[in-house]
């Protein structure tokens, strides 16, 4: 019977340092995992191009400084305004006018504006088709961030241009599309005037 106890006594000992030993070594290898974890959400690269804003072509074409000290003429994609500066005089209107100078009010404090692409990069005049964010936002489809930050998207929400398909650079279209309408029904920016309205029929 003693020495049943002894190695049970033993056995207990043993079971003891093993979970003395283990446990520790498990949490801190869960510790380092953790901070692993958190050190690769932390350096997440963003998903967006950062260009330095030069100056407003017209209601939806900008100039921005690329990374090169380059300038390069950037049409934002998912979006019409009217002419204002289209080589054909008879193109141009006082809403095109209106148009860019809203885009000019708007990014006139800009300093740093963010680019995102689509399936096209470029087009056929060698002009950079993008997305322009006011903000480096890290979830380019939340609805609230596209509605507060997106140039292309407050020009339209705001009735200063309206949403247009480009296929295939089409990943922000339904949104656009929708601002749209909401903006044409409350009348908002140039939807109050009816020669703004004939331009799209």
């Amino acid at each position: 019977m003693k020495t049943q106890n002894k190695w049970q006594r033993i056995g207990i000992i043993l079971i003891a340092i093993m979970i003395g030993v283990g446990v520790p070594e498990y949490l801190n290898s869960q510790n380092v995992t953790d901070i692993n974890i958190s050190n690769d959400t932390n350096s997440q690269e963003s998903n967006l191009d950062a260009v330095k804003f030069i100056r407003t072509v017209d209601g939806d074409t900008i100039i921005v400084e690329d990374k090169t000290g380059e300038h390069k003429r950037v049409r934002m994609i998912g979006i019409d305004t009217p002419e204002s500066v289209a080589k054909e005089e008879e193109r141009n209107n006082k809403y095109g006018v209106m148009a860019s100078d809203y885009t000019k009010e708007l990014l006139s404090n800009a300093g740093t504006l963010y680019l995102e692409y689509d399936v096209d990069s470029d087009d056929q005049y060698d002009r950079i088709l993008a997305y322009v964010w006011l903000e480096d936002v890290k979830d380019t489809f939340d609805e609230a961030a596209i509605k507060e930050s997106m140039v292309n998207a407050i020009i339209v929400k705001n009735g200063y241009g309206i949403g247009r398909r480009y296929e295939p650079t089409v990943a922000h279209d339904d949104i656009l599309q929708s601002l749209t309408k909401e903006a044409e029904a409350s009348n908002a920016g140039l939807w109050q005037y009816q020669g703004f309205r004939n331009l799209w029929e």
